[in-house]
């Protein structure tokens, strides 16, 4: 019910403006919404998907609505098909392929009449609208992410939806709510709290938080390294996908906790950009 009343909310604005590579969009209420798609699918996954989600308090019936790209427009289905509140479905061109990947996907995954190929670049308008093709949401995007990591929607507290990359470190969310919470910074930004801490097993301040914002990258490295320059503790290495928050128990990388002392974390990006910054973190007793 907290994920639907933030669609709400979010939907009570004048207008929903989708950032980036988005196009304007107008919400309206009681309907149901693009959540989330992967177009780029590789390797063991041989599917594309569309996520939508019910931010409504009421069920819509998707039988009502169709689903297509800039070019066409295609019913979702021939026969009811309820979507209660707060609720998600999946939408695959091959529904058991989609689960044969997603082993543990616990949702409701079903395929269109048709399916309209999704382009992974050059430009592509995704659009969800009323049976009677007036479009009620859509995503303008012109390319797709590595190792099937998915396009997600966020919408901010001022109402404002944006669209990015996943941060799951699992490449996306299908039927869950989405990891992704809006876009990277210009900069590396790390913080640590608490900083000194102290893993010494009486429960309190036993571990630290690294919390990560990063610009748009294609691989993350995140690493702790003593004063003399030895790295002690590999968190990341050459990572497709990029964590929120990492916890750190104070062990190095051969499962032993470390000495008292100051330590650097050291954070690289490559990709789009690159850079690198570095943050002290002290282990106190």
């Amino acid at each position: 019910m907290e994920h639907s009343l933030k669609y709400l909310t979010a939907m009570a604005a004048a207008a929903v403006m989708v950032s980036a590579a988005g196009v304007d969009a107008q919400l309206p209420e009681n309907s149901p919404i693009l959540s989330e798609f992967l177009c780029n699918q590789t390797g063991m996954l041989e599917t594309e998907w569309i996520e939508l989600y019910n931010p409504s308090l009421v069920t819509v019936d998707l039988r009502r609505y169709k689903i297509g790209d800039a070019l066409a427009l295609r019913a979702i289905s021939d026969t009811s098909m309820p979507l209660g509140p707060g609720e998600y479905i999946i939408l695959a061109d091959d529904p058991e392929r989609f689960l044969q990947f997603y082993t543990d996907f616990a949702g409701r995954v079903t395929s269109p009449r048709s399916w309209q190929v999704l382009n992974n670049d050059g430009g592509e308008t995704l659009r969800l609208a009323y049976e009677n093709g007036t479009v009620i949401d859509s995503f303008y995007y012109d390319h797709g992410f590595p190792d099937n990591r998915s396009w997600e929607r966020y919408i901010d507290p001022d109402g404002e939806t944006h669209w990015g990359g996943s941060y799951s470190p699992s490449g996306s969310t299908p039927g869950i709510a989405n990891a992704y919470t809006g876009a990277r910074t210009a900069t590396i930004d790390l913080t640590v709290s608490p900083d000194p801490f102290s893993p010494d097993g009486d429960g309190f301040e036993d571990v630290t938080t690294i919390s990560i914002n990063l610009p748009e990258a294609e691989t993350f490295d995140l690493a702790v390294y003593d004063l003399s320059g030895r790295k002690v503790k590999t968190m990341c290495e050459s990572a497709l996908a990029i964590p929120r928050e990492i916890v750190w128990d104070g062990r190095g990388d051969d499962g032993r906790p470390l000495p008292v002392g100051i330590y650097v974390i050291y954070a690289r990006v490559e990709g789009g950009v690159s850079m690198e910054t570095k943050k002290t973190v002290v282990i106190a007793r």
